[in-house]
């Protein structure tokens, strides 16, 4: 289904109908998010290419009305003017329905789907330790502020130590899947996944399908994406929808 509300945001932006706080904001979501960056762009060039054509069709219909004629070719102001409404109209209907096509075909796509999809779990309250390690707290306070990297640094050590242990790994898979690394972030979050006893299995559950679209490994996604459905989680709809895309 196409993103209504983000195809008329891009439409202003690309028309320039943003107020500048409101160009802005979409400007620094587009530098954090690249897939935003490229549908932009994407549809940037589709606005032009048809108002392009619409224009050589328009040229092609005063042509054959004014110069495939034996006398003096003239012009006229009135076969402009009922042209121009036209060729805008065509153009407007053309941009309705490439922009309607583009949207479908990209929310069929494992990639484009993980990227609606996706918002990082918000992590744990810093108040609280880990085993009093101030390390892991340290590293949840980077984490929380999207310094993915910085968290990883805290982490690292604590996972080298303790390979198995749940948290570690949960959060680690995490940090690796905000900063782009989805391979990464599969190896973490199936040990969780595998661990029935794990409090985080269900949320490891639903970042691993997501960590599998974004490497296009959809049948993986598909599985986990089914035992998401059937369980009582909040990502049970989310998971039916991305389903019912997927198909």
């Amino acid at each position: 289904m196409m993103d209504e509300k983000l195809f008329e945001t891009m439409e202003n932006y690309i028309n320039g109908r943003m107020t500048a706080e409101e160009q802005q904001s979409f400007e620094q979501e587009m530098s954090s998010n690249p897939e935003l960056r490229e549908e932009v762009e994407m549809h940037r060039k589709l606005v032009s290419s048809i108002e392009t054509e619409s224009v050589r069709q328009m040229l092609e219909q005063i042509h054959e009305e004014n110069f495939a004629q034996e006398e003096t070719p003239v012009v006229s102001m009135r076969s402009r003017a009922r042209y121009f409404p036209l060729a805008i109209a065509a153009s407007v209907a053309l941009l309705i329905l490439a922009g309607w096509w583009v949207f479908s075909w990209q929310s069929s796509q494992p990639e484009a789907l993980y990227a609606t999809y996706y918002s990082p779990d918000e992590g744990l309250p810093t108040t609280l330790g880990y085993m009093d390690d101030a390390q892991f707290a340290e590293g949840m306070i980077s984490y929380k502020m999207g310094d993915y990297a910085e968290a990883l640094d805290y982490w690292q050590p604590l996972l080298s130590a303790d390979p198995a242990n749940d948290t570690l790994n949960y959060y680690g898979g995490l940090a690796y899947l905000g900063s782009g690394q989805a391979e990464k972030a599969i190896a973490h979050l199936e040990k969780v996944t595998a661990n029935e006893g794990s409090a985080y299995q269900t949320d490891a559950r639903w970042y691993l399908a997501l960590a599998y679209l974004k490497n296009e490994r959809t049948t993986e996604a598909q599985a986990l994406l089914q035992i998401l459905t059937e369980e009582d989680s909040p990502y049970r709809e989310a998971s039916r929808e991305i389903l019912e895309k997927l198909e």
